[in-house]
């Protein structure tokens, strides 16, 4: 019984869409062609979904990270090759030229001068450059990102809880990015003028394993060579002035 059923309701059902089909063209050859338009609109309209507008991302002026000191292309270009080229010299004086004349003439002054050759330009290169600072960015909150308006009065007022990444070049030319409060940089005059910005990095490294690099704690900053609301970092220069009066 439950097959019969089965089947007849199967029989039926092609009957009933054929018949549902013919009903709704008779009905539709009986309206005027305005009204077909408007009959075939509405049918459209119910078997269409509306999707709600997606809420549009707010713009910014600014972004969340702005570069308020870059040293220039140039300087930094010509340190990065410098740190490169001194590395090709201890390599090529310390691994080639000391051992062949150590092999040669023992334990001479000719050894000895030629392992300064490559001693002495990569500690001095290192000694010199590791604190040029080649790009320093601030973090900004959201509403001083809106405008110049409202950067100019963030600005004005800076919180000394600003987060600045200053970044320096490491033993091998590499971007080394130290994160820094605004609160930590001190004015100073260390190693002849070269270092005019420190700050204290004992708290950090005593966080560090023994295998990892210390923090950068001394920064040369020279003239800013940034486009783009270049008043920024002399804000912030004569921020870090007010706080040592």
């Amino acid at each position: 019984m439950l097959c019969l059923g089965a089947l007849r309701r199967a029989q039926l059902t092609p009957t009933l869409r054929h018949s549902n089909a013919n009903l709704r063209g008779a009905v539709l050859r009986g309206l005027s062609p305005k009204q077909k338009i408007r009959a075939s609109g509405l049918r459209f309209e119910t078997t269409t979904t509306s999707t709600p507008p997606k809420p549009s991302a707010p713009k910014f002026a600014y972004p969340e990270m702005l570069c308020v000191y870059h040293a220039g292309t140039g300087r930094t270009t010509f340190l990065a090759c410098l740190k490169v080229s001194t590395l090709f010299i201890f390599t090529f004086f310390g691994f080639v030229i000391t051992p062949a004349c150590f092999e040669k003439e023992g334990l001479s002054p000719t050894v000895i001068r030629t392992s300064l050759s490559a001693i002495v330009p990569m500690v001095f290169v290192a000694y010199v450059t590791s604190p040029f600072v080649t790009f320093i960015h601030m973090r900004l909150p959201p509403f001083a990102r809106q405008s110049e308006d409202m950067l100019r009065r963030f600005v004005r007022t800076i919180p000394p809880q600003t987060e600045l990444d200053i970044t320096t070049m490491s033993f091998i030319a590499k971007p080394r990015v130290s994160r820094v409060a605004l609160s930590e940089l001190q004015p100073v005059n260390r190693r002849l003028g070269i270092i005019n910005y420190a700050r204290d990095t004992a708290a950090e490294n005593s966080k560090r394993k023994w295998y990892m690099f210390r923090a950068v704690g001394n920064f040369n900053v020279q003239h800013n060579t940034v486009s783009r609301a270049p008043w920024v970092w002399e804000s912030i220069v004569n921020s870090i002035k007010r706080r040592q009066v």
